[in-house]
């Protein structure tokens, strides 16, 4: 059902067989549990992600009194649930609860368990959302080590934490490493998961990045131009994955003079995102940072100008004076300045 984006039926399947089970077992029924699990992963795959919250916490209650602590189902039910916290932007609770369930984990059923090896894939990706991106770096290496040795190298798995260990060694500045783990990683995808599948999507929209942070221009804009347009076919035209890679392709257009081009791809990209994301959200704002660029390369320096200073006004705001992208948009606009100064 779901490989066929079929997530509606499954979902009133599910909540169908918990009512019942609820009924017929009883609340605390380990069949019970199972089905309010399963419905719960379903609320999350429907976008549901507070229902899937509420409902994830108060079967891990459950779960915890009727299995124990350290029970299999009762351990991936914390890590589902660790996965839903996340989701739902309460990444710092996420961490603590999957760092408490990996260790349990590894105890109770083995450091090479699939269900541990899921587990601590995940907890890398949350390590890197809170900053700890060194800690992540170091997970991601030792459970892609054992991913490869028990799943397979090209399990979808496997690929997953493939392109996030790429994502972290890049923003560790180890990038000529990135590369070769995204193209490796990028052409197992697209063997095994399809041209057109999002982790494959994923993977290829970061590659262009890294393909241009190493000066690879020219690839950067291929491989962009390919992506995004598979983006917008299977994502829609304002999927927040389809509007980043639209936004970097602005900037390496520009980057190989296709400066006009940039121009109007970033314009469409920042009223989509404003719609799409909001005025504030950082992608929006970074955005609109290298669009002033832009703008001032193709002399239309005056909206440049109005550009960039509400930009970093609003970044200072939202992200603070410190940020990476606040300080981006303070070079931004003093070469902007000067673009105006010079005419």
């Amino acid at each position: 059902m779901a490989a066929a984006g079929r997530v509606g039926e499954a979902l009133a399947l599910a909540e169908e067989t918990l009512v019942r089970q609820r009924r017929v077992l009883g609340e605390e029924h380990p069949d019970t549990l199972a089905a309010a699990s399963n419905l719960a992963a379903w609320l999350a795959a429907a976008g549901r992600v507070e229902e899937a919250l509420a409902l994830a916490e108060e079967t891990l209650v459950r779960w915890r009194r009727v299995l124990g602590e350290e029970h299999p189902d009762t351990l991936a039910a914390a890590s589902n649930l660790a996965t839903d916290l996340a989701d739902a932007g309460r990444v710092e609770e996420a961490v603590v609860l999957a760092e408490e369930t990996l260790v349990r984990q590894r105890r109770v059923l083995g450091e090479e368990h699939p269900r541990t090896l899921h587990t601590a894939s995940n907890l890398a990706i949350r390590l890197a959302a809170v900053g700890r991106v060194g800690e992540a770096l170091v997970l991601g290496e030792e459970t892609l080590v054992r991913q490869r040795r028990v799943l397979g190298e090209e399990h979808p798995d496997t690929l997953a934490a493939a392109s996030n260990l790429a994502a972290w060694l890049a923003d560790v500045g180890r990038v000529e490493e990135a590369v070769a783990l995204g193209e490796e990683t990028l052409a197992r995808q697209r063997r095994v998961l399809g041209e057109e599948h999002p982790d494959t999507l994923r993977t290829a929209s970061n590659l262009a990045i890294w393909l241009a942070d190493v000066g690879r221009v020219e690839e950067a804009v291929a491989l962009g131009e390919e992506t995004l347009a598979r983006q917008r076919r299977v994502l829609g035209e304002e999927h927040p994955d389809t509007l980043r890679t639209a936004s970097n392709l602005a900037v390496w257009l520009a980057d190989a003079g296709r400066v006009e081009e940039a121009v109007a791809l970033g314009e469409e990209t920042l009223a989509r995102q404003r719609r799409v994301l909001g005025e504030e959200h950082p992608d929006t704002l970074r955005t609109a940072s290298n669009l002033a660029i832009q703008l001032a390369a193709v002399g239309r320096v005056e909206e440049a100008v109005a550009l960039g200073e509400e930009t970093l006004a609003q970044q200072r705001r939202v992200l603070g004076e410190e940020h990476p992208d606040t300080v981006h948009s303070v070079e931004v606009l003093e070469w902007v300045r000067q673009q105006k100064a010079a005419e």
